[in-house]
């Protein structure tokens, strides 16, 4: 991993400073999610394995394609930009429940970059509401400013989703049940 990146997640890991504010959310979500019928739904249990990182691909999908459109389209793609960006608002709400569900059961240093990594794609979904919000209202300008801000401020989170998962093995099981190694 690269120098500065490593150093800005060792960072994020050892901010105790935010373990009063996590054991606060925890206990207050934690009761929400722990709900039977609630937590099968965000767990992924039915699918063998965590639903988070499988939704992530929609909301992340639909955002970086309207980028896409927005540096390399003209106006008459604008729509199409517009209806990618609320797809990716709206499936950003299952994907941060599953996540909220999928953050409950972590401890310490992942606790911390989880907290991180939610506070980060929460602005991401803030940033791109506004450019929907812009671009229906016909600013279709400050709309492409506000989508490309959210890609800017999604790639950090999105940085730090892979870090729980890839460096410190969130959600992440040796030996996963139902599955064959591929040989």
């Amino acid at each position: 991993m690269n120098k500065a990146f490593q150093q800005v997640t060792t960072r994020i890991e050892e901010a105790h400073s935010l373990d009063s504010v996590i054991d606060f959310l925890k206990t207050n979500v934690g009761p929400v999610t722990e709900q039977p019928l609630v937590k099968k739904a965000l767990s992924g249990d039915f699918l063998g394995h965590p639903l988070h990182p499988m939704l992530t691909d929609i909301p992340i999908g639909a955002w970086s394609m309207s980028a896409l459109l927005d540096v390399l389209g003209g106006e008459e793609l604008a729509g199409a930009s517009t209806i990618l960006v609320g797809a990716g608002v709206l499936s950003a709400i299952p994907t941060a429940a599953t996540g909220l569900h999928d953050w409950q059961s972590t401890k310490g240093a992942a606790s911390r970059v989880g907290f991180i990594h939610a506070a980060a794609m929460d602005v991401t979904v803030l940033t791109y509401s506004g450019s929907l919000i812009a671009r229906m209202t016909g600013h279709h300008t400050v709309g492409k400013v506000l989508g490309l801000a959210g890609l800017g401020v999604m790639t950090v989170g999105g940085f730090l989703g892979g870090h729980l998962t890839y460096s410190q093995g969130v959600n992440v099981e040796e030996e996963t049940p139902n599955l064959r190694a591929v040989k």
